[in-house]
């Protein structure tokens, strides 16, 4: 070996850093776009398999068990069809979905909404932390605070090594989980007397299905293009396929669905929805089975600091020129910043949290589908995301701002001047959300000064595609 040989071999030093996530919001290069379907499965399976998720159980207790399971059903084939669609929107373009919304949105207005959802994630990733820390705390007896800053810090640290080494995490840990959740259940069944949970109130649908959908597939649906961008590219399997249809939705509500379920069963026979807090009480094997569930609270937590990174990053980018560093940068701020709100005790405002998040990103999410697919037909260049606006057009959308405002007070106030079955038998933010929609597509089929001028035709041209890239490979 020569000295030239040890000279390049990289160090220790050089791999940490170096597998360091940098692509921040730019376009995920082609050699990383790698994962299958399969593995897609997996990340959402286990984003949504949180210590948190039984919850839901808890939630929906007063239903029963039955109408438990049929609202969690039902709730998956609303969620379905928006959920898969940012799937494909990121193996179709590798751009994290608040980019994209640069041209549903105009770059103000995703840079409005950049911000709102920094905010909502970093809440999300304070609530499942704390109820880490408290698992931890109950088991080993010791100070809250500190589990508060372990769990978080071990949190950060991975999401700094961005998607490459969270799906091999999720991929690795996958038995882990379900071995610890399967050794508590046992433990339950032992030990308690277990009693199918019967309904004490009447089906309130409307109820139910709005608890299940800002729990889960919609609160997730527009953070999945942040991790579909790295997926295999549908020109690659011949456009979209049912697996990659399938993979994210199927593995959100599958966690939703078992685990709802084991935490209504712990609700009724513990007094707890939170099976994981038996490890308390146990010893030896239930110690460890503890602990690991402690740990999956990971798998939630990762999904929601990694989204809120880029959605951070999509906001400084509107003002400020891109810096190499400033994805693992601002990793370290939101996580130092979400940890702090569980030491502050987010956990006690969960409800409002989860109701007030749903009222704006449902119609967010509704309207930004409808640009894509039937405004923009899915055919915009990436470089035409990252062009400075020179108009107020491009600045702001106002059809699509305006449309998602209305859905917004439809969603937050409509129970006080909508129809009884909006909200009773209706999930009303989806009603919010689907008026919004309908608003923006007649606007968008009726071109006025509210409306965006479309992508000018050069940019959807091969010629026009091919001299974009060619700007963006000098760039590069």
């Amino acid at each position: 070996m020569t000295r030239a040989d040890v000279r390049e071999r990289p160090t220790l030093r050089d791999r940490l850093v170096g597998d360091i996530e940098v692509v921040g919001v730019r376009p995920v290069p082609d050699d990383q776009r790698t994962m299958s379907a399969w593995r897609l499965f997996i990340v959402w399976l286990m984003a949504s398999a949180s210590a948190t998720t039984p919850l839901i159980g808890m939630l929906l207790l007063p239903y029963g068990l039955w109408y438990l399971i049929g609202g969690i059903c039902v709730a998956f084939l609303i969620g379905l069809i928006p959920a898969a669609l940012f799937s494909e929107m990121g193996r179709e373009i590798p751009l994290t979905a608040l980019i994209v919304a640069r041209k549903s949105y105009g770059w103000h207005g995703s840079l409005l909404f950049s911000l709102l959802f920094s905010v909502v994630n970093l809440g999300w990733f304070g609530l499942n932390t704390e109820v880490g820390a408290q698992i931890l705390a109950a088991i080993t007896h010791s100070n809250i605070v500190l589990w508060d800053c372990l769990v978080g810090g071990g949190q950060v640290l991975l999401v700094l090594y961005g998607m490459k080494w969270l799906e091999r995490f999720y991929r690795y840990t996958t038995l882990l989980l379900i071995v610890c959740y399967l050794a508590l259940s046992v433990y339950m069944v032992l030990h308690f007397t277990l009693r199918t949970p019967a309904q004490s109130e009447p089906m309130n649908w409307g109820t139910a299905l709005t608890t299940v959908l800002t729990f889960s597939i919609l609160a997730w649906a527009y953070k999945i293009s942040t991790t579909s961008r790295f997926a295999v590219p549908a020109r690659r399997t011949g456009g979209m396929t049912g697996p990659y249809f399938l993979a994210a939705p199927v593995g959100i509500m599958l966690s939703v669905l078992l685990m709802g379920v084991l935490g209504a069963y712990s609700q009724e026979a513990t007094g707890n929805w939170n099976i994981a807090l038996l490890g308390a009480h146990i010893s030896g094997w239930g110690f460890v089975a503890a602990i690991g569930a402690a740990l999956a609270v990971i798998h939630t937590n990762a999904m929601n600091l990694y989204p809120s990174t880029v959605d951070l990053l999509v906001a400084l980018n509107t003002v400020f020129k891109p810096r190499r560093w400033e994805q693992p940068i601002a990793t370290l701020v939101l996580g130092a910043a979400g940890t702090a709100l569980a030491i502050a005790g987010i956990l006690s405002h969960v409800q409002t949290l989860l109701t007030d998040a749903g009222d704006i990103i449902i119609p967010f999410t509704f309207v930004m589908l409808v640009d894509w697919i039937g405004v923009q037909r899915k055919s915009t260049p990436e470089e035409a995301f990252f062009a400075p606006p020179t108009r107020f057009s491009e600045r702001w959308v106002l059809s699509a701002v305006a449309s998602v405002a209305v859905g917004f007070v439809l969603g937050f106030w409509g129970q006080n001047f909508l129809p009884s079955v909006c909200y009773t038998v209706l999930p009303l933010p989806v009603v919010g959300g689907a008026a919004a929609a309908l608003l923006y597509g007649l606007l968008a089929v009726h071109p006025s000064h509210w409306q965006q001028p479309p992508t000018s035709h050069a940019a959807h041209t091969p010629r026009g595609a091919a001299a974009a890239g060619a700007r963006r490979a000098r760039h590069e």
